[in-house]
């Protein structure tokens, strides 16, 4: 198949059975389906079309799907696509996307596309956010020859591993107006997630990567130009912080507290970037990742039904078909109140080609009416879709 090229998703309607929430699965369980990262924005200002990846034929590709009618055209073509690292320009005209080293920005309309940032020969790049405009890029860069040597497989054996090797890893800050560029910060260090902060391109958040217990701490923050480089907590070796990002309009960033020893509490926190304040916002469930819609009106979770580490999980099937907590939670940010909107009943397992493939990895459409998800509940991964309309008034879930 090539960019241009037309395919039919066959949407399929159903109750779920654990919660009464109706459920529309957007894509068949015959191949592999996946939305964009979770932080990326994926859908068009009305909600109306979805950026995700299709493994049609044995190859990833990014395609664009018409959520009234199924209908998807294919985006990209070739070899070396980052399936996750796409999202929808705030002019919903293009798309940015990496492939081949290089960031580029393709048009809808035309499928032509631009490189507008090409990473450097001996590095690998990724982990890119962008400012809400478009206009400014960070990117995560790690020195190749720095990397622990490449297993084969889709396990979680290098999350360990490389964050042990120390790799040698920069953060870069673009303009793409001017096309300028410069380094931000670099460090042995394995650096992940860059994010922009709304309102104020000038601090980026990311993470220190790699397992709870053998990171110094995850959330850090940094100027655009390299100054303020902090800590926003301590991270004790038995506490996981995860999945953090920036609510809408900057104010915090928010993050799943999670212990592992102890009481085991898991809650809800949000940090003042500027006074490095933490707030307890409410207790939740064991989410592995979550987020809020575009209003902060309410947040979205994937819950967890084991307690052990999401990189730590067998690759083989458990027995028996439990139904345990992998559920979906809505978050009535007003009322700090959470609820189960549907059972995403993924195996979270990493044996679909890519780690991530089978993380639900819970968002909203950019119109706040949908949320979005994916499980490989019926086979291959899928994407999920529910209405909140159904919540709103006042069905079970």
């Amino acid at each position: 198949m090539a960019a241009g090229d037309m395919i039919k998703n066959r949407f399929q309607e159903f109750t779920d059975e654990q919660t009464g929430t109706r459920v529309v699965r957007l894509t068949e369980p015959d191949h592999v389906s996946h939305h964009m990262y979770f932080y990326n924005r994926m859908t068009t200002a009305d909600g109306s079309h979805l950026l995700y990846c299709a493994e049609i034929d044995g190859e990833r590709q990014l395609y664009l799907m018409d959520l009234a009618s199924g209908d998807a055209v294919q985006l990209t073509e070739g070899e070396g696509l980052d399936d996750y690292g796409g999202l929808i320009a705030a002019d919903d005209k293009h798309i940015f996307y990496q492939q081949e080293q290089a960031i580029w920005k393709l048009s809808l309309e035309t499928l032509e596309r631009e490189c507008v940032y090409r990473i450097p020969e001996g590095w690998n790049g990724g982990n890119w956010g962008m400012s809400e405009d478009n206009r400014f890029l960070a990117i995560v860069e790690t020195r190749g020859d720095s990397l622990p040597e490449k297993k084969k497989g889709a396990n979680w054996d290098f999350f360990a591993i490389t964050c042990k090797a120390k790799p040698h890893c920069r953060i870069v800050y673009c303009d793409l107006q001017t096309g300028s560029f410069h380094t931000v910060l670099e460090d042995d260090c394995w650096f992940g997630h860059a994010q922009i902060r709304p309102g104020d391109p000038d601090t980026i958040m990311f993470c220190h990567e790699g397992p709870y217990d053998l990171i110094d701490a995850r959330l850090w923050l940094v100027q655009s130009d390299g100054s303020n480089y902090r800590c926003c907590r301590q991270q004790p070796s038995d506490l996981i912080l995860t999945h953090e990002f920036w609510l809408p309009d900057g104010s915090k960033l928010a993050f799943v507290y999670r212990e592992t020893t102890g009481e085991k509490v898991e809650n809800i926190r949000m940090i003042d970037p500027d006074t490095m304040e933490e707030e307890i916002f409410m207790p939740c469930s064991p989410y592995a990742h979550f987020i809020c819609d575009r209003k902060n009106r309410y947040m979205v979770g994937d819950a967890q039904g084991s307690d052990v580490p999401i990189h730590l999980l067998k690759d083989q099937p458990e027995e028996g078909g439990e139904i345990k907590n992998d559920f979906i939670y809505l978050v009535d940010v007003e009322k700090r109140e959470e609820r189960k909107l549907c059972y995403h009943g993924t195996s979270w397992r990493a044996v679909h080609g890519n780690p991530q493939d089978s993380h639900p990895h819970p968002c909203f459409t950019e119109d706040n009416r949908h949320v979005i998800f994916v499980s490989d509940r019926e086979g291959k991964p899928c994407i999920y879709m529910v209405d909140l309309a159904q919540m709103e008034q006042g069905t079970e879930g």
